[in-house]
C-alpha cells in the first residue's frame, strides 16, 4: 500500500519536484507554491456553483494553476513555445473577463464584497489571486522570463471580480455599494 507520509521533511527540509537537494521549508518559494495551493483551493468551492458558466471557468482556472506552480518552481529554462502558449492563454481570459463584463451593469461605485455564495467565494479567490500576484512578483526579480505568470494572475483576479459580480447578479442579489458618506 501506498503510504502518504514519507517523514522526509520532519526535521523542516523537503525538495522541489525538479531538485534532488534538499532546501529549508522557509524558503519563499514554499509561500509563493502555498499561496498557489490556496489559490486553487477557494476555487475549488465553486465546482458547487449554481451557475454552469462560472463552475467551467474555476475548473479551468485550478489546471492553469496547477501548471503555472509547476513553472514557476522549475529552475529550467521556459522555451519560446511556452510562453507564447502562456500569452495566447492570457488573451483567452481576457475575452472571458469580457464575456462575463459584458453581462454586468455599468459599475459607478466601489463595491463591498459579498452578496451570494459564489459571489463570497470568488471575491475570497480574488484577494488570493492578488497577495500570489505580489509574492509571483517578487520571487521572480531574477527570472525575467516567466514574467507571464504574474500577467497572468493580473488578469484573473480582474476575471474573479467580474465573475463575482455577475454571479450576484444571476442569482438576484445587488451589488453592496461601498458610501464613504455612511463611515
Amino acid at each position: 500500500m501506498y503510504k502518504i507520509y514519507t517523514k522526509e521533511g520532519d526535521l523542516g527540509f523537503t525538495s522541489l519536484s525538479n531538485m534532488f537537494k534538499k532546501i529549508s521549508k522557509t524558503e519563499f518559494i514554499f509561500d509563493v507554491l502555498g499561496t498557489f495551493d490556496e489559490l486553487e483551493v477557494s476555487l475549488g468551492f465553486l465546482h458547487s456553483a449554481r451557475l454552469d458558466d462560472v463552475r467551467k471557468v474555476a475548473k479551468e482556472v485550478q489546471k492553469d494553476l496547477f501548471s503555472l506552480g509547476s513553472v514557476i518552481s522549475s529552475n529550467e529554462r521556459i522555451s519560446k513555445e511556452s510562453v507564447e502558449k502562456w500569452e495566447n492563454r492570457i488573451k483567452e481570459l481576457e475575452e472571458v473577463i469580457d464575456y462575463f463584463n459584458n453581462k454586468n451593469d455599468p459599475l459607478e461605485s466601489f463595491i463591498l464584497p459579498g452578496g451570494c455564495r459564489e459571489s463570497s467565494f470568488l471575491h475570497l479567490s480574488r484577494v488570493t489571486c492578488r497577495k500570489l500576484e505580489r509574492m509571483v512578483f517578487q520571487y521572480l526579480k531574477k527570472d525575467k522570463n516567466k514574467l507571464f505568470i504574474g500577467k497572468y494572475l493580473n488578469r484573473l483576479s480582474d476575471l474573479l471580480f467580474v465573475m463575482a459580480r455577475y454571479s450576484n447578479k444571476k442569482l438576484g442579489f445587488k451589488d453592496i455599494i461601498w458610501n464613504n458618506k455612511e463611515s
